[in-house]
């Protein structure tokens, strides 16, 4: 017995409340699919890779973070087609959260990352369009750089990158998942006087601009980062209809 598509449509658009965002991603219903949801897949990317696993554990409900429309027409043709008709032909939906989730304040990925570094007195952080995406906060007690990269260790277990051009002592951290030093975001740090900022995906032209602001930055990958929304999803999910759900792993090293 499963649960009707409406239902779950509403909650998760009361969670993320997408149409309160401008973004380039579609937030929302992406494709449909049965009206009955029998089981919910989750992932970051919205691909071919996901859809078979969601088909063979019955999931025919995917969220992802990335999903499959940003702003721009194109054809629907080689992997495209293999991507839309493996969803069509069985009947499977897909619901994309871009910014939505990456900022919500309670369970969207920066404010899940903060929470799990007991950063304390969160504000808003990293401006983009108008709206703060991530969270600033402080450490209870000051620490060396080398011993919050090995908490990041912990919690990031693909990998990270510190690079040191800041102080030696982190106290205030922000987090903005994803592929987020750009040159805006790092002069936020530098204003707002960050020890340390945590983003997802390296970026070449960030280099300098890093290192001339005088910033601690810890590039924790891109992939990494953007999974801690989908980890609490989940459990929520799973509490409020009682069918199969399940986040899948299909990282990218990047």
């Amino acid at each position: 017995m499963g649960v009707d598509i409406k239902e779950v449509l509403d909650f998760l658009n009361e969670i993320y409340k997408p149409e309160e965002w401008k973004d380039a991603s579609m937030n929302g219903l992406q494709v449909e699919g049965d009206k009955e949801v029998r089981g919910i897949a989750l992932g970051v990317d919205a691909c071919y890779e996901l859809f078979e696993k969601a088909k063979g554990n019955n999931l025919n409900f995917v969220v992802v973070h990335h999903g499959f429309f940003w702003g721009k027409v194109f054809p629907i043709a080689s992997f495209w087609k293999k991507r839309f008709k493996f969803l069509l032909e069985n009947d499977i939906s897909l619901y994309a959260c871009h910014l939505p989730m990456d900022a919500n304040s309670s369970m969207g990925h920066n404010s899940v990352i903060a929470q799990r570094l007991n950063l304390k007195n969160l504000v808003p952080f990293g401006e983009y369009h108008g709206d703060f995406i991530g969270f600033a906060g402080e450490l209870e007690n000051t620490v060396s750089v080398d011993t919050f990269k090995n908490t990041l260790s912990d919690l990031f277990d693909y990998g990270i990158r510190v690079f040191k051009f800041g102080n030696q002592e982190v106290k205030k951290v922000a987090v903005v998942s994803g592929d987020a030093a750009t040159e805006d975001i790092l002069k936020e740090c530098a204003e707002k006087g960050i020890d340390l900022f945590i983003t997802g995906e390296t970026n070449h032209v960030a280099y300098h601009i890093m290192k001339e602001l005088g910033l601690n930055v810890a590039f924790c990958g891109h992939y990494a980062t953007e999974r801690f929304a989908l980890f609490e999803l989940e459990k929520k999910l799973k509490e409020r209809f009682k069918i199969p759900v399940k986040f899948f792993e299909i990282p990218t090293g990047m």
